[in-house]
Parts: structure tokens; sequence; C-alpha cells
């Protein structure tokens, strides 16, 4: 039997026992509005899903570089000083970085390297499977390239035919300027950019094609963003023809170009569905490192395209039937 059902006196509240520092960091503010358009982590419990809810808010894309802790607490509806002893955790464990003479947080660059590496290793993943499949679609080779300083470093590439795939094509290096790939990873930059990575290395060694100066490189670059692919005729070796698009990460950044390239008698012919299939084939690839424009809409170019956004003469980015392989 109660107290209060012998004396028949009001019940007095009990005074709440001390909380520890794991269950403070989990209490909330009831006067503090919900986060809104984020789903409260609260009813799994545990500091890690806490942690995760302000790393998140840090994180948002197109959000504020960094946050003070009374503007973290107001968005994710919690206590400051809860929320202010969470952050100095995910200092000490490099998670966020405290700005220098302020008191707002950012992302850490522990976070940085770990998503570095986990899109790298995606990235080839991915890639090996893509060139695997788009190869045998296709009847050519297909190539996946980043960049490494003024060149396109083959990370991965596939072939119909073993007899096409030469030993340690993976890791060859070509210049930027005068390749399909090459120039699609050059569609984020600007004129002051491409300069500063071409002109310390030269626009390299190149066939009868290619561009024989910075500005017709540039010039080059402008006219394949805007119409979201790239196209290489005769500029490495004569008779060759190649096609690129660049590949995206979460953020949209290029990161990557897939390509396609074949003897200009054989791809010529079927040049539109060519192009169709690296377009979506990029478009598979993107999506797969979490780019959102990477689902846009059949016959969109990458909504990151350019400036201009995506030319009219783009193709469906519908799966083309594989072309027939002619003379070489």
């Amino acid at each position: 039997m109660s107290p209060r059902a012998r004396t028949g006196a009001a019940e007095t509240p009990a005074t709440p026992a001390p909380r520890s520092p794991a269950t403070a960091l989990g209490a909330t503010d009831a006067s503090a509005p919900a986060p809104r358009g984020r789903r409260s982590r609260d009813e799994a419990g545990g500091p890690v899903h806490r942690a995760l809810d302000v790393l998140d808010l840090l994180g948002t894309p197109g959000g504020p570089s960094s946050l003070g802790v009374v503007e973290i607490a107001r968005q994710l509806g919690r206590d400051k000083s809860q929320v202010s002893r969470l952050l100095k955790l995910l200092a000490d464990a490099g998670y966020v970085d405290r700005e220098p003479g302020s008191l707002r947080y950012r992302i850490g660059t522990r976070l940085f390297a770990i998503g570095a590496t986990a899109v790298d290793r995606r990235l080839r993943d991915e890639a090996d499977a893509t060139v695997a499949r788009e190869a045998v679609l296709l009847g050519e080779r297909i190539d996946v390239g980043i960049r490494s300083g003024g060149s396109v470093m083959t990370i991965s590439t596939a072939a119909p035919d073993s007899e096409l795939r030469a030993a340690g094509w993976v890791g060859r290096t070509m210049p930027l300027s005068c390749t399909a790939t090459g120039r699609a990873l050059l569609f984020d930059l600007d004129t002051a950019a491409i300069a500063r990575i071409i002109v310390p290395e030269g626009l390299g060694p190149a066939g009868p094609a290619a561009p024989r100066s910075l500005d017709e490189l540039v010039s080059r670059v402008s006219d394949e963003r805007r119409r979201g692919w790239s196209l290489a005729r005769h500029e490495t070796d004569r008779g060759l023809l190649s096609l690129g698009a660049p590949v995206r990460d979460s953020s949209g950044a290029v990161v990557a170009a897939l390509g396609v390239s074949g003897p200009e008698s054989r791809v010529d012919p079927v040049l539109d569905e060519v192009r169709a299939a690296v377009l979506r084939a990029a478009s598979d690839l993107s999506r797969s490192l979490g780019a959102e424009e990477a689902a846009s809409p059949p016959g969109r170019a990458t909504a990151r395209a350019g400036p201009h956004g995506p030319g009219p003469d783009v193709s469906a980015l519908s799966t083309p039937p594989a072309p027939e392989r002619g003379a070489s």
C-alpha cells in the first residue's frame, strides 16, 4: 500500500535519481521543436544513433559548412549541454572538427578519409561489373577512367573478345585532351582550372584531329559539356573513334568517366545507339555511387553536365541493341 493510501495526504513527487552521462546525452528537450524533415532515432536508442543525427545534420548537402552548438541543438530538438558533450566526443574521435577561433563545428577530416576510401572501392567494384556487362552488349571495348594529373588513367576495362584485352591495360594513362573519357573528366572545370591541369604537362602526343591549343581544348570541352557527352575521332590514332560520359558521386561531382572505343568503320554506323548506351551506363554507374541526378528521366543528360544544362541532341537513355561487328 502506498504512503498516500495509508495517510490520505497528497503524494509528493520523488526527486529524480541522478542520470548517467549516457542517459543525459539521450535526453531530449521537450520544449524544443521536433527536427523538421528528420526522423528521430530516439526509439532505437543508444548514443550511436544520436551521434548519427548530428553527423547527418552537419553533412546535409547544400547546408551550411558549419553549425554552432545552439543551432544543432535547436534543429535536433535536444538540450544544448547534451549536444555540447556529444560534439566533444565526436571531435575527440576526429569525426567533427571545431573551427579555430569559433564555437562552430563541421564534418571532420576522418569522415572525409573514410568516405573517399568507400567511394574509391565502390567505384572500382561497380566499374568492373559495368564494363563487363556493357562490353557484351555493345561488342566493343569499354573503359572507366579517373583523372591522374593531366592524364586519364584506366581503372577498369573489358572487351567482348579476350584477344582484344591488352595485358596491363588497367593503369594505362592517356592525355586528357585527346580522349573522350579524358575530356568528360573536365566537365566540372572552368577555363582556369583546365589550364592549371593542362599547361604544366602540355597537351601531349596525339593524333591528327586532336586539339592543338588550350583554347581549342576548352572550346571542345564547353561544347561537349552542354550536350552531356564527348566524342574523339582520329584524336589518338587515325581510324579510332571513342565516346565518353562523366560518372558522378553523391555530391554530383565528376569522379570518373566511362567510354567506348572502337574502329570508326564499326562504331560510326551505330553512333546513336552507342551514344545512348554510354550515357545509360554512365548514369547507372553514377547511381550506384549515390548520384541523385543519375535517375533523371530518359532523354535528358546528366543534370549537372554543365552550366547551360543538357543539350537537345542527347538520345534517350534506353538499352540499345548490340551493334553488328563489321570489318576493322
